[in-house]
């Protein structure tokens, strides 16, 4: 520790002959330690807390190096040292750990400094013991005075900048019943003229998985980063939204320097995820109508296994006349039928149509030489007599792929698969 706020206290505490810091000397193992205590086995105890195993040995061991400091300085540190802690707490308001986890966390790690510390009252250490515990007791509420004041200010920030998220109102112009400026009007919003509707996909977050214990937990967090990434947005017409863990709607003012594209990436940075969004730009009359349209095309385009991403009902005209069921889907599904009998011919025919045509990419993809790819293209044109190599045969054999995806796909989305 460097620059220190002077403190007339001895320069070095010694307890019962040896230095009170002796026992810090290895931060990390003390947090450890004292998580291991508290947690108890991970396979067995689910954390009491938001926070993650990792978060609180970070939160522990700073505190256990700044005692260290401080034990063996008698000063307590300088107030930029303290930026670390200020740094976390406006990130964990975002995520929406509770406050007073966060404060256990700070209370422990210093407390950890006067558990290892010697207390033996027939050495005559009683006046050293009491220096060490004003000095930890100092150190503790100027963390904690740092940590609430940076996680409040956050939790402020976020409360008053945030989105509406009022169903009421987003149900009003779901539904287009003529009710929303009513209630725009009694809540104080300002509705915009025109919005971007988007139907929104989240997926679970890789830790969602970790523990079946942890799963509400984690999925809890990853949405109060994606409504904390709302909150950003900056306009007077503020997005209406209503999401859950698993995706939502969201109408964002259709208004200049509004970017869906930005917007979708922004929120699935904050939740850590791949976000499949379907979108459409309409005038607020017309967001009932569109958006039923816009959940039907983002079930279609997860049925078909697309890649995350935004797509408009323009990217999926030809997909969605080839998802209306009848004799039509039906008898395209008959036309890649010869080809079941091969291993090899329909992910070779899917591999082509996905690369947009390219020889080389589909043989990269496959792993195999190019010259085996117009082999079983050749294949392809023999079996079905459709050739893929010409642009209205691979129109067909691309909605009869598209067909058999739908049809070998009806029963209900298992939303653990996509």
């Amino acid at each position: 520790m460097t620059a220190t706020e002077s403190v007339h206290v001895p320069q070095e505490d010694y307890v019962g002959g040896r230095r009170a810091s002796d026992r810090l000397r290895t931060p990390r193992e003390t947090a450890a330690r004292m998580l291991d205590q508290y947690i108890g086995e991970p396979e067995d105890t689910p954390p009491p807390r938001d926070c993650a195993r990792g978060e609180l040995d970070d939160m522990t061991t700073t505190c256990c190096e700044l005692a260290t400091g401080v034990l063996e300085s008698g000063r307590q540190p300088i107030p930029g040292a303290l930026d670390i802690f200020r740094d976390a707490a406006t990130r964990w308001a975002r995520d929406g750990v509770p406050l007073g986890q966060i404060q256990h966390a700070i209370n422990e790690g210093c407390a950890m400094g006067l558990r290892n510390s010697p207390r033996s009252a027939d050495d005559g250490t009683d006046g050293e013991m009491v220096d060490s515990t004003v000095l930890i007791m100092e150190l503790l509420d100027a963390v904690t005075e740092s940590v609430s004041d940076a996680y409040l200010a956050e939790f402020r920030t976020l409360t008053q900048n945030g989105p509406h998220h009022d169903v009421e109102l987003l149900d009003a112009l779901l539904t287009g019943d003529g009710t929303a400026r009513k209630i725009a009007d009694r809540m104080g919003a300002l509705l915009a003229e025109d919005y971007h509707v988007l139907a929104l996909h989240f997926p679970a977050h890789a830790d969602e998985g970790v523990r079946r214990t942890d799963a509400t937990m984690m999925a809890a967090r990853k949405l109060r980063r994606i409504h904390a990434a709302l909150a950003t947005f900056d306009a007077d017409c503020a997005p209406i939204a209503s999401i859950s863990a698993t995706g939502g709607t969201v109408l964002l003012p259709d208004i200049p320097g509004v970017d869906v594209d930005v917007l979708v990436d922004r929120l699935a940075d904050a939740g850590q995820i791949a976000i499949t969004a379907t979108t459409a730009s309409v005038e607020i009359d017309d967001i009932s109508t569109t958006a039923s349209h816009l959940y039907e095309l983002l079930s279609l385009v997860r049925r078909l296994r697309y890649a995350p991403g935004t797509y408009r009902i323009s990217d999926l005209v030809f997909e969605y006349q080839v998802s209306r069921p009848g004799l039509g889907r039906k008898h395209l599904v008959t036309l890649i039928d010869p080809l079941r009998d091969s291993v090899d011919l329909l992910p070779t025919l899917h591999a082509f149509v996905d690369s947009d045509s390219n020889r080389k990419k589909t043989a990269t993809w496959l792993t195999v030489h190019p010259n085996t790819v117009d082999y079983r293209l050749k294949r392809v044109e023999q079996l079905t007599g459709l050739d893929p190599m010409k642009p209205s045969g691979l129109r067909r054999l691309h909605a009869a792929l598209i067909a058999d995806r739908l049809e070998a796909r009806r029963a209900p989305v298992d939303e653990r698969k996509l």
